[in-house]
């Protein structure tokens, strides 16, 4: 299937990505965290000796026997038919107590209870500041229920707050995110955190969230930790079983410019029924922290199926209330219109936002078109390999670098990974996971063919190995039957000297060598030919004498 391309300019906006931001970051309860853990071992105790006092909520080892700080209560609940034990509890009209849920404050994830018998409980000793309570029960029959809290501000002034009856749902909607660093290498050793929970780490640089209930369609991701790389947050959408990705860059601190980060929503989600023919509204959203940015951003839009054309609908208010940091005077919102093609399939509609220093962030929303109400939600169409195939200079000289790309797609708009290598062994790549890399060609002669596996980000992904000849040489000309090529070398250092004009003497025939150096003739008759190497700067150079022959 062909992709179908648009290109769009829109602009950036500012981010906040101030890791201090309220509410967003990881920070240290204002109690002695060296004394709370010698006492963690006494408090463990005197909670299994005691169990639940009086119907309170048993009590993690967080707390710290010093008094001080406030107190947040509640109590869990959920409707409907949950597993929690060897039988389903509850039907589908009536709320009931949930004991046994796992409860967290989402700014210090460590501070925890358990909800007692009549689904209550308690926390105490909590930080003065704004707090939100996650509630989380994990079922018999593996299944996920979440919910959170409003925040509460927990003050000296108002030390006891209640946040009133937390009513658990399924989860099951989740994100995935593929995290890169500037030049385009899995950044595997961040660590990401939702609502207090971490990210499972799920293959090279892609990092898959917890999941949150179904009605929970976009939020915030922090990045608290990327392996010396800039941490702060993003946004992205949320969809069953994490079948939205956004692709983020990460860039050193103090970096000049940073990479935009950017998701996609819809009023369609995954599980609507979308008409063939039917047109649906999608948004992009983006930010960027480098003011200078603003209306430079370049966007491409790609579709699996389907056709993109520009929209004019602005972003619904319920969808911005959904991220409330999100400063949305300068946000920038580029609309779009996907209509549906007419075969019911799952479909991908994909975006990449690239500011003008060539940093950019990427994301993708799947649709699905139904016949009628009645049918199940479509199988995934099968699953396609990438195409790739590598840009190279054909020579090198011994102990030289070589530029290599590999030019690579996938018809289902999967996400890539690479893995360059070389047969036989020989020589050294910059690095061998990203796009482009450098060769340093070994001393010894010889043909040498590199590879590069290009591998879908995915379950059960397909995989294509894109192969490339080059020829490693010590003479910088080459004559083969039809063929003089070799590179253009400054006299002393034996660097090459790119963009120099090499004609052959008595004829109209020139090639500009590349940047390498490297330049090419072929298709010539048999004989003698000399050819003339000029570039500004340089004295001009003659090569008599080259003998092209028959084949």
């Amino acid at each position: 299937m062909m992709h179908r391309t648009a290109v769009l300019r829109g602009s950036s906006i500012l981010a906040r990505f101030s890791a201090s931001e309220e509410g967003s970051d990881m920070k240290q309860p204002g109690i002695d965290r060296g004394r709370v853990l010698l006492i963690s071992c006494f408090v463990l105790a005197v909670s299994m000796l005691s169990g639940c006092f009086s119907g309170s909520a048993s009590v993690s080892s967080w707390q710290s026997l010093t008094a001080g700080g406030g107190t947040i209560s509640g109590n869990v609940t959920a409707s409907g038919s949950i597993n929690v034990g060897e039988s389903a509890r509850g039907d589908l009209r009536a709320l009931f107590n949930i004991d046994g849920a796992t409860l967290w404050l989402q700014e210090y994830p460590d501070i925890k209870v358990t909800s007692a018998s009549d689904g209550s409980f308690v926390f105490e000793n909590v930080p003065f500041e704004r707090i939100r309570v996650v509630a989380n029960l994990r079922t018999k029959d593996n299944k996920t229920y979440k919910t959170r809290s409003e925040p509460v501000d927990v003050t000296p002034e108002n030390p006891e707050q209640s946040v009133g009856q937390l009513s658990v749902a399924f989860a099951n909607n989740r994100a995935r995110i593929i995290l890169r660093d500037a030049s385009g290498n899995p950044v595997s050793n961040a660590v990401l955190t939702l609502w207090g929970e971490v990210c499972e780490l799920d293959g090279d640089g892609v990092y898959l969230s917890p999941p949150l209930p179904d009605s929970e369609l976009i939020e915030e991701i922090l990045i608290v930790s990327a392996g010396g790389l800039e941490g702060g947050s993003l946004y992205a959408p949320f969809t069953p079983n994490g079948e939205s990705t956004v692709v983020s860059t990460l860039t050193e601190p103090g970096a000049a410019n940073k990479a935009p980060n950017v998701w996609l929503t819809s009023v369609k989600e995954p599980a609507d029924k979308i008409n063939p023919g039917e047109v649906v509204e999608l948004w992009a959203v983006y930010l960027d922290s480098n003011s200078q940015d603003l209306d430079q951003m370049t966007l491409i839009w790609k579709c699996s199926g389907g056709t993109l054309a520009s929209g004019a609908t602005p972003l619904p208010e319920d969808h911005k209330r959904r991220m409330p940091k999100v400063d949305w005077a300068v946000a920038r919102v580029v609309p779009v219109e996907w209509k549906a093609p007419a075969e019911p399939a799952n479909y991908k509609v994909q975006v990449v936002v690239t500011d003008p220093g060539g940093l950019s962030g990427q994301a993708q929303h799947p649709l699905n078109v139904h016949l009628s109400d009645n049918d199940p939600p479509p199988l995934p169409p099968a699953n396609r390999p990438p195409a790739a195939y590598i840009v190279a200079s054909s020579t090198v000289l011994t102990g030289r670098t070589l530029a290599l790309r590999v030019v690579s797609g996938d018809p289902d708009l999967d996400v890539l990974s690479y893995e360059w290598s070389v047969n036989p062994a020989g020589g050294a790549f910059s690095t061998v996971r990203t796009e482009a890399v450098t060769w340093t060609a070994p001393t010894a002669t010889g043909v040498y063919e590199l590879r590069c596996r290009v591998t879908e980000i995915r379950e059960m992904p397909l995989s294509v190995l894109a192969t490339f000849n080059v020829i490693v040489q010590e003479d910088p000309i080459i004559v083969a039957p039809g063929k003089i090529a070799g590179h253009v070398l400054e006299e002393h250092t034996r660097e090459p000297i790119p963009r120099a004009v090499v004609a052959i003497s008595g004829s109209n025939v020139y090639r500009i060598a590349d940047d390498n150096g490297y330049f090419e003739f072929v298709n010539l008759a048999p004989g003698t030919y000399t050819l003339i190497a000029t570039r500004n700067g340089y004295q001009a150079r003659t090569y008599p004498g080259i003998v092209v022959p028959a084949l």
